[in-house]
């Protein structure tokens, strides 16, 4: 049973900490049998040390790279192997002379195409990274990319690295195939939490980052946070606390604002809450790249987490909008990086918060119980594929705007009709809920201009809090939280026909479009099953025109009494 920090004296608070610290895995769990999986995935907490030691092969690698001419590096990963990584090459970019890096996290057959067409093989690298070895999505490009590589290069294994734990089937791979390096992870770390190790460390090498100032930003943090330093002073505690409070009290829409110089570091912040806290109908949900609006707007439920960086003032800054905030009353979490290195530091506190917070809430922070509902329900969908060439797929046709769509089971009364599937999902959405829109589409910035609309737009109208997601990246990432979390939560789902036919990826039978829309299915399947109110909805393939006449169906009905 979870109890809010603020019941807890002093003794006891200082009692959670020792815990933490001595690795205690009852923390997060009563049942014995789980102890050892809680242990073997808590090596974040002293894998700096580790690191430190092999700096010097990471600097050395990264030289090497550069010096061999390659100017472009693709990273293929998924959730907590790619998010970091991601964050990096948006907040620091490519230093001068060092090659740009590319993070093809997506099973979208257009993101695939512009890797092939945008870059030449001999001065590309393909960056494979995955804990368990067997991810579905690098696993699946890997199978593409290879016969276009052997084409195209001498030494196609020169042109791909490794990172993985031991003996994992990628580790056999990469030394079948003659990868140039295999990086072996510590294996007891989780993927979420892997920031601080090679998951993160050798990307950021790659893009021409300084990872000996990483570490000493880390390390830094780490000593702040330590077993000896007072509660009111410890920075890791204290954000654990402020999380855990909150969570308790169903105050659980953590709103995180930053920043423009370090507003992607929300997407790895995303992940790493999400998947660690959202299990047993709790945790905390994460909301980001919402636009600002007036703070009436915001429903009770909203806790608000700002992350700033000195020197920046004006249109970068939100400092205007936060005073706004703490004059309305909503609770504010303020975050200073002295510079972009301080992403170093950040990377462990909010591990050790999240982990803390977790603690508080009464949930296990290191596993992901509901994640493999959606895995298990593209599979099947993918083999009935093969066996027949169909998508065992039907939609409804709605007879106004001739949008295809289908609705969970929690909406079957309203199936044949968009604003009737819609209208319903508002009439049970209560304020303190809140609407994921989630596209298995291209990496767009129009696209999400068009949903930033809507979600501004439902915030207005209903008060509720909206997230958006690409799939298959959230299954990934927030997908746990969206099954295992808080239950008032409800769905938008969007796919698109194909504009042509797409090549089929070597030994699996089935094109990367097919992959992405049965993860899509899939994943609403098991939505749907989990009794939530979610709409698929299959946009043309001109999927821009296509939202746009979504968001009218959307507006029309909300605004319907």
């Amino acid at each position: 049973m979870f109890r809010r920090p603020s019941y807890l004296s002093n003794v006891e608070k200082k009692a959670v900490l020792t815990r933490f610290w001595e690795k205690d895995p009852s923390l997060w769990a009563k049942d014995p049998k789980i102890h050892k999986q809680i242990t073997d995935r808590l090596g974040w907490l002293d894998v700096i040390p580790k690191m430190r030691e092999v700096q010097g092969e990471i600097v050395d690698f990264a030289r090497d790279i550069r010096q061999r001419g390659i100017k472009r590096i693709v990273l293929l990963g998924m959730g907590g192997s790619s998010l970091c990584p991601l964050v990096l090459s948006q907040i620091f970019g490519s230093q001068e002379g060092f090659p740009t890096l590319k993070v093809l996290d997506t099973t979208d057959p257009d993101e695939v195409e512009n890797v092939i067409r945008s870059g030449d093989w001999n001065s590309t690298l393909f960056l494979m990274a995955s804990k368990s070895g067997t991810t579905l999505e690098p696993n699946a490009t890997f199978n593409y990319l290879w016969p276009l590589l052997e084409n195209g290069v001498s030494d196609p294994g020169s042109h791909f690295v490794a990172i993985t734990d031991p003996g994992t089937p990628l580790e056999k791979l990469g030394n079948e195939h003659g990868f140039l390096k295999i990086f072996l992870n510590p294996a007891d770390i989780g993927g979420r939490y892997s920031a601080l190790s090679y998951f993160g460390l050798v990307p950021a090498a790659l893009l021409g980052m300084d990872i000996g100032r990483i570490l000493q930003r880390a390390e830094e943090m780490v000593n702040k946070c330590g077993p000896d330093i007072p509660l009111d002073i410890n920075p890791g505690y204290k954000l654990g606390e402020f999380l855990g409070e909150f969570g308790v009290q169903s105050r659980d829409k953590l709103t995180i604002l930053a920043d423009l110089p370090i507003k992607a570091f929300g997407l790895w912040l995303e992940q790493l809450v999400a998947e660690s806290t959202g299990k047993e109908t709790r945790g905390l949900v994460p909301i980001i790249g919402e636009s600002t609006g007036i703070p009436g707007f915001y429903g009770g439920e909203r806790i608000f987490v700002y992350l700033r960086i000195k020197g920046i003032q004006g249109k970068d800054s939100l400092e205007d909008f936060v005073s706004e905030l703490r004059k309305a009353d909503f609770p504010v979490y303020e975050l200073w990086f002295d510079d972009l290195y301080d992403l170093g530091a950040q990377f462990f506190l909010w591990e050790m918060a999240t982990a803390l917070a977790s603690h508080f809430l009464g949930v296990n922070a290191f596993d992901e119980p509901d994640v493999r509902r959606s895995k298990e329900k593209t599979g099947a969908i993918l083999d009935v594929y093969r066996a027949g060439g169909k998508m065992p797929i039907k939609f409804w046709v709605d007879p106004n705007s001739q949008i295809h769509f289908r609705a969970s089971e929690m909406l079957a009364a309203s199936m044949k009709s968009l604003p009737r599937a819609v209208r319903d999902i508002f009439h049970v959405l209560p304020t303190w809920g809140y609407l994921a829109f989630l596209p298995y589409l291209p990496y767009d910035p129009e696209m999400e201009a068009i949903i930033g609309e809507m979600r501004y737009f439902v915030r207005e109208e209903r008060g509720c809090a909206t997230t958006m997601g690409y799939g298959p990246r959230y299954l990934h990432s927030t997908g746990q939280i969206y099954k295992g979390g808080p239950s008032s939560a409800a769905f938008l789902i969007f796919t698109r026909k194909r504009a042509k036919d797409y090549p089929e990826i070597p030994d699996f039978g089935v094109s990367f479009w097919h992959i992405q829309f049965a993860q899509a299915v899939g994943d609403f399947e098991a939505l749907s099953d989990a009794r939530f109110r979610a709409i698929h909805v299959h946009l043309p393939s001109d999927y821009q025109l296509g939202l746009r006449n979504f968001s009218k169906v959307l507006s029309r009905s909300v605004r319907m009494k």
